[in-house]
């Protein structure tokens, strides 16, 4: 399988646009996978440049609903399935960015207009080896800061919408969580029992680990007592959080930086 970073906050080395945000294309075979939007149609130019056509997607996934994902939905215009949780489209405001909405710009109604939606608590089964994750039943704590929203009446968000994606290959799975709001231990963990194999080949995309303290300590030990072979890491993971992972895993978890424009193979 491979996969190319559309959009991510990183500045790329191949004329590709960055921003705030994230979009993934996942290829595994004939099928294509966009794994939500970015901010703009940063992704769209993106992939002409990188040489995509996204004329081909099959499937598109929105991990949750916060406008640095899923407001790029807007520039859209293929007729395909979107899957999601469906509290996505919940009203909610930004304590990072003095109470904006934070939630995507779309509503239900403007998105059933343009795409076949399958809204779903439950995991679901998108093709033979691939599944959308559900609500991730939250094993492990998850520290208040990993959700930076409110709802309209002032209410804390947890952001039960945060999913992700899992990829079942011979040698093991590949979970792609796109911002692990959820926490991404628990994403793995649900990403282990839907496919009932615990062999991690890779996680991707952002963990939600902006500083170095005991959570992000609990993390590693997780990533290390998990073998998991590679860490794609980026989005809302600071540089000095990768740096120990790296450190911290070095001789057992490859710990490599996403960007915009980035592609690996697995």
């Amino acid at each position: 399988m491979r996969f190319t970073i559309l959009t991510e906050n990183r500045e790329s080395n191949c004329n590709c646009i960055n921003e705030d945000g994230l979009s993934i294309y996942i290829e595994l075979e004939n099928k294509k996978i966009l794994l939500d939007a970015g901010i703009t149609d940063a992704f769209m130019k993106n992939a002409k440049v990188l040489g995509i056509d996204l004329q081909e997607i099959d499937k598109i996934v929105l991990s949750h609903g916060h406008w640095d994902h899923g407001n790029g939905l807007k520039y859209i215009n293929l007729k395909k399935t979107l899957i999601l949780h469906p509290d996505a489209y919940t009203k909610r405001y930004s304590l990072l960015r003095n109470m904006a909405f934070g939630g995507i710009n779309q509503t239900r109604e403007e998105l059933k207009e343009k795409f076949d939606l399958i809204e779903t608590k439950e995991p679901y089964q998108i093709f033979e080896n691939v599944w959308f994750l559900g609500q991730i039943n939250r094993r492990f704590e998850v520290p208040k800061e990993n959700a930076h929203t409110v709802l309209e009446n002032n209410e804390k968000d947890y952001l039960y919408d945060d999913t992700g994606i899992v990829v079942k290959l011979e040698k093991g799975i590949v979970v792609f969580s796109s911002c692990s709001h959820s926490g991404i231990n628990n994403i793995i963990e649900q990403a282990k029992e839907v496919t009932r194999d615990d062999r991690i080949l890779a996680v991707v995309g952002g963990f939600h680990l902006k500083k170095l303290n005991e959570y992000t300590n609990k993390i590693i030990e997780y990533f290390s007592s998990n073998n998991i072979k590679v860490a794609y890491m980026g989005h809302c993971t600071s540089d000095e959080v990768i740096q120990e992972f790296k450190n911290k895993l070095k001789g057992t978890t490859k710990v490599t930086t996403l960007y915009a424009g980035a592609k690996f193979e697995i």
